[in-house]
């Protein structure tokens, strides 16, 4: 029997090499896929792009339609896909993004609610403004700010466009110098003049610039006769929001602050906690009920609150407060959020605290206070309220709003500062105030730290600090030890000159203090002995290093994980140049150093949950993550070789700081 000459299977007709027949007999067949596979053998992409939508893949549709060179076709069937379909929404804009029509693909996203990756696809096609606004509704006001900025500094015809973008968002989060500024270099532009202008009298108004205010309503109406003439009447129209955020008690904070809760309060004003929404953080807000134009006592707490804004914008220091802007026409100084609690706080819960966490944050509280005193700043209020715990357990001295400022030689004025159970005799008597008053009074803290109770209990607070010695810390807690008393008794003296000669000499003694002092089992209700316990249950040794002994602490305060290496010996300068490098190189993908002891022998290291792995075993675009990591780590020994140590998060790889170590012997 003769063979048949024509053959009729798919295998048959791509064995014969007649592609166009074997597709069109595979669609027959209903197989599309298969159909499709051959049709693009053949650079038949047009013809393939109907059996993908037969087939419900609107993503493939889109690649054959791109492989065509039919990118209008492409964008109708982008169009079509179903804003709620994530698989192929997902699917094509990564089709499109791959293939160059990364503002596509980002139309793509935004209109199916997904602005930040639509904001990266439009960067990366360079529609900075486009990204800005949709990181902007996204609530991203700092990556949206960013972009204005970068668009402002364009020639193109964007430029006004982001500039009225920048001060509207300003304007929104409170920041009305700066606002006011963004607008008028768009009001420059006719296209965007008439918007600008309309928004600069909201701003000029927070400002409390009725005239220039008005001034721009006029200019405002001659351009548009339909626009009402005053400025009042144009900033109602232009936005129906308040210009801040209320919070209780009467107090009104720009709306660039969401408050979350109040921390504390006083008779002349509050601390908030509250989410700074510009720079994307949570900070403490100080905010003083008394304004520039208060009288009597509330004048004085205002002229304390600037005190404390130009102090603090003097201070950059590990262990004090942290300000990060002080705003003192508004009352609100912008602070380092501390969620430990204060000093004040520990005691009241716990009563005394053990040896060894009282001359942690003594020495900590004096580096703080040199470094104040050596920019002629006397704290003059130091007491366990103004003393804070930070995430991991590190001492902040904050509150320099009783500070004076280059005048060590001033006496007291204007009544007491500070509290009573805590101030030099000096400032008592109203004597010339200088780093002394300071130590006396972080003498007074430690006391009542080691103790539980203040140096002098009354009736007659006065009288003691004037006339009565310091009484024996050792005698109040059986097992504290003659190196405690002997600090606690010179930095109490009554006379200035016979205390510590600086905060580093009294540092220089305190480090000498034993680290675990010997003191009797309290009773069973004792709350104190309870956080002792805590406190050394939750040290765990996790190893050896190449320097020294490496544990997981728990600090019951935070209940948060640390790392801390104990050295066999203080570090060298060199080593300690090293370390402060580190800290400064911590961000989301390298671990922090959180703390450095002040006698250079413990290091306190961010603890991570993750798999430990080595840099080489990293998918490739794992890798890439880190790839802004390595500039500041390579000098420090620390380069993307491929044995380096990191690990593996949800969150993305971190690269480890910590040193390795061998693991203990159970």
């Amino acid at each position: 029997m003769a063979e048949n000459p024509c053959p009729s299977s798919v295998e048959d007709l791509v064995a014969a090499g007649d592609y166009a027949t074997a597709a069109a007999r595979a669609a027959e067949a209903g197989d599309l896929r298969r159909a499709i596979a051959l049709l693009e053998r053949i650079w038949r992409f047009a013809e393939a792009v109907p059996l993908a939508q037969r087939l419900g893949d609107a993503p493939l549709a889109i690649r054959l339609a791109l492989d065509a060179r039919h990118p209008e076709h492409a964008r109708q069937i982008a169009e079509g896909i179903d804003a709620t379909d994530v698989d192929q929404i997902e699917r094509a804009s990564d089709i499109l993004a791959r293939q160059g029509h990364a503002e596509m693909a980002a139309l793509m996203l935004a209109r199916a609610g997904r602005p930040v990756q639509a904001a990266a696809l439009f960067q990366r096609a360079g529609g900075l403004l486009a990204a800005a606004k949709l990181l902007d509704e996204a609530g991203r006001f700092v990556e949206a700010g960013q972009l204005y900025e970068q668009a402002m500094r364009d020639t193109g015809p964007e430029a006004s466009q982001a500039a009225l973008a920048m001060g509207t968002l300003l304007g929104r989060l409170g920041r009305h110098h700066e606002a006011a500024r963004a607008l008028q270099i768009a009001a420059r532009d006719f296209a965007t003049q008439a918007p600008a202008l309309r928004r600069l009298c909201v701003e000029l108004l927070a400002l409390d610039l009725p005239t220039a205010a008005q001034e721009i309503a006029s200019r405002v109406h001659a351009l548009d006769p339909s626009q009402p003439s005053s400025a009042a009447e144009i900033a109602a129209l232009e936005t129906s929001l308040p210009a801040a955020t209320s919070v209780d008690e009467g107090a009104a904070l720009p709306r660039r602050f969401r408050v979350l809760r109040a921390l504390g309060a006083g008779s002349l004003g509050r601390v908030y906690s509250a989410e700074d929404l510009l720079l994307g953080r949570t900070v403490a807000l100080k905010v003083l009920s008394a304004g520039a134009g208060a009288e009597g006592p509330e004048r004085q707490a205002f002229a304390r609150f600037l005190r404390e804004a130009e102090a603090s914008s003097r201070l950059q220091h590990p262990h004090i407060v942290r300000v990060y802007e002080a705003r003192p026409e508004e009352g609100i100084l912008v602070m380092e959020l501390l969620p430990g609690g204060t000093l004040a706080d520990r005691i009241a819960a716990e009563g005394a605290l053990s040896p060894a966490s009282v001359r942690r944050l003594a020495l900590e509280v004096l580096a703080g206070l040199e470094a104040a005193h050596s920019h002629g700043i006397v704290h003059r209020d130091v007491k366990p309220a103004n003393i804070l715990f930070d995430g991991a357990g590190n001492a902040k001295l904050g509150d320099f709003g009783a500070s004076h400022l280059l005048d060590f030689g001033q006496t007291q004025t204007g009544g007491l500062i500070g509290t009573l159970a805590y101030l030099s005799p000096e400032q008592i008597t109203g004597g010339p105030i200088g780093a002394a008053a300071d130590i006396y009074g972080l003498g007074a803290t430690l006391f009542e730290a080691l103790t539980g109770q203040p140096p002098f209990l009354g009736p007659d607070l006065t009288a003691q600090h004037l006339g009565e010695p310091c009484p024996s810390a050792a005698q109040r807690r059986p097992g504290l030890s003659p190196a405690h008393d002997l600090v606690l008794r010179r930095a109490l003296e009554k006379s200035s000159e016979a205390r510590f000669a600086s905060a580093a000499a009294m540092a220089g003694a305190i480090a000498a203090w034993p680290v675990a002092a010997v003191l009797p089992p309290p009773p069973a209700s004792d709350s104190a002995a309870s956080a002792t316990s805590q406190e050394i249950a939750s040290l765990r040794l996790v190893g050896r290093t190449p320097r020294g002994q490496l544990f997981v602490v728990v600090d019951p305060r935070v209940r948060r994980l640390v790392l801390r290496e104990e050295l066999d010996q203080p570090l060298a300068p060199e080593a300690v140049a090293q370390v402060r490098a580190l800290a400064a190189a911590g961000g989301p993908h390298v671990q922090r150093i959180l703390a450095l002891d002040p006698d250079l022998r413990a290091i306190t290291f961010e603890a991570i949950e993750g798999e430990e792995i080595c840099l080489r075993d990293l998918l490739p675009e794992q890798q890439r993550l880190l790839e802004s990591c390595w500039p500041a780590l390579a000098p420090l020994g620390l380069g993307p070789t491929p044995e380096r140590r990191v690990l593996r998060t949800p969150n993305g790889p971190v690269v480890l700081v910590s040193p390795s170590y061998q693991p203990a012997k159970s």
